[in-house]
């Protein structure tokens, strides 16, 4: 069985954003670089709880990089900062286009625990 967090209808709570970049294949290899050479430093800001950075399987120029805060505050605190510039100018020099959009996190679904223990169980 899964268990459901419902979260702040205010927007108090936390924040998802999703950066969709297109990044031609030539530029991809320096993509990753800058990727790699500046996600240590961003998750040291205040309220940063992670971020994924994945590329279509359908088309390998489109990625996407979805980030989570503690609350829009933090994101929006950190977006005009200095710094957020600077250590995103790398990516987006990479990229022909982008696009950023920003969602508050309503729902959260995870596994149970006594469920994942049940399924290794059996596995085993």
């Amino acid at each position: 069985m899964a268990s459901t967090a419902e979260h702040h209808a205010s927007g108090r709570g936390r924040l998802r954003v999703i950066f969709r970049l297109r990044v031609p294949d030539a530029d991809q290899d320096r993509f990753l670089d800058a990727y790699r050479r500046i996600r240590h430093q961003v998750s040291q800001v205040e309220g940063y709880l992670g971020d994924q950075l994945c590329q279509s399987e359908g088309d390998p120029e489109d990625w996407v990089i979805t980030s989570e805060w503690a609350s829009a505050a933090h994101f929006h605190a950190w977006e005009r900062g200095a710094d957020h510039r600077r250590l995103a100018a790398p990516l987006v020099a990479c990229a022909t286009a982008r696009e950023s959009s920003r969602y508050h996190v309503r729902l959260t679904t995870t596994p149970d625990a006594g469920t994942d223990r049940q399924l290794l169980e059996v596995k085993s």
